[in-house]
């Protein structure tokens, strides 16, 4: 007891401490059970100080469970076996004594057990609240850092911008030139918004559909979709094409009536940057293109897969490719004519606005192919 006492003040103690509380136990109880073994006619009193080791083990110490009982049955069994190995005594006089600290022991199992989980929950949860205090002023530590790192960064930034004011004039100026550019584009987006309807009032005239007003709804958020990608860029000029398009075919995925979950989405993309003369008018091809892939090629629930590439080649034109392993079209649909709105708006929007290439396949499954070259300066 007094060296483990001694050890206590040693950081060693708080590591091991259910391993040293277990040898001091196990010390203090072997003291008993050795001054039972010297005169076991005349150790009833002796008994009771056993049985006050094992509570103090098992409710008192801070022992976790199973080293309690550790150190409850190694005091028990030595206290059995030394009556029968180191004593005359014969042990059937001693058969009930025997029971008596078995069943004890038993018992104070059970109430260690349920001490412990009753009660020392709060210990393991103040503990893990410790634990997360640690890491919260990690953190804090970390962020403080950040944050001078930051002040000292921004007082930097300011002193140059102090000292080259009319730099910062010129960027504002050609900022406010860039947003009255993109007011002017978002008038002409007005204009094919106007556009579109037209040509759905006519498509409405020869071939009534119930979803009208959703068809003109997509196209419209496909536009909305590049001007809300564009605002969030940092130079307004232009938007990664590959996460609008993520964004696009998802609204699809979920608001058309006609879509379904057994349909899988697969995108192979690479980081594409295009300006809002690009990104409008592909937009709107992209969404035609998928709305008539979940319309038409997978009918009543059919299961299927729908595959989306996009990168720039060597020549850095961008290429855009989208697959569905769904049904083929129809044999009255001419793919170099079309009749349908949908496919003649693709093939005007690619060929006639953006000056690109449109490869439509349709056997054995429907493949578009866009190419477009880059927009010079």
């Amino acid at each position: 007891g007094l060296i483990v006492y001694g050890l206590s003040f040693r950081e060693v103690f708080r590591r091991r401490y259910q391993l040293f509380s277990l040898i001091y136990l196990v010390a203090a109880g072997e003291g008993i059970v050795m001054m039972t073994l010297i005169k076991p006619l005349y150790t009833e009193a002796y008994y009771t100080g056993i049985i006050l080791v094992l509570i103090f083990g098992y409710i008192l110490s801070g022992l976790r469970f199973y080293w309690a009982s550790v150190a409850g049955w190694i005091i028990v069994l030595s206290y059995i076996l030394g009556i029968e190995w180191l004593t005359d005594t014969p042990w059937k006089l001693y058969l009930d004594n025997f029971f008596f600290l078995i069943g004890s022991n038993i018992l104070l199992m059970f109430g260690g057990y349920f001490t412990e989980a009753f009660y020392r929950r709060e210990f393991i949860l103040q503990h893990q609240l410790k634990l997360e205090q640690q890491k919260v002023e990690a953190i804090n530590v970390s962020l403080e850092a950040r944050v001078a790192d930051r002040t000292m960064k921004l007082q930097k930034e300011v002193l140059e911008r102090k000292s080259a004011q009319e730099k910062t004039l010129n960027i504002v100026k050609q900022k406010e030139l860039l947003l009255k550019e993109v007011y002017h584009r978002t008038k002409n987006n007005m204009n094919v918004v106007i556009s579109l309807l037209n040509m759905q009032s006519e498509e409405q005239k020869k071939n009534p559909t119930a979803d009208v007003f959703g068809r003109i709804s997509d196209r419209i958020y496909s536009m909305a979709l590049v001007h809300e990608q564009l605002y969030r860029s940092e130079d307004l000029s232009t938007i990664h094409f590959d996460e609008y398009v993520r964004k696009l075919v998802s609204r699809l995925h979920y608001s058309l009536p006609y879509s379904s979950a057994k349909i899988r989405v697969s995108y192979d993309c690479e980081t594409v940057e295009l300006g809002l003369d690009q990104a409008v008018p592909l937009g709107l091809a992209v969404n035609e293109i998928i709305t008539n892939a979940f319309k038409h090629g997978f009918p009543n629930g059919q299961e299927g897969k729908i595959n989306i590439d996009m990168g720039r080649n060597e020549s850095g034109n961008l290429w855009l490719e989208v697959r569905n392993d769904g049904q083929a079209f129809s044999k009255d649909v001419n793919i170099e004519d079309p009749k349908t709105l949908g496919l003649h708006l693709i093939k005007m929007l690619i060929q006639d606005q953006l000056r690109g290439e449109l490869v439509i396949d349709s056997e054995p499954a429907v493949r578009y192919r866009i190419e477009l070259l880059p927009i010079e300066e």
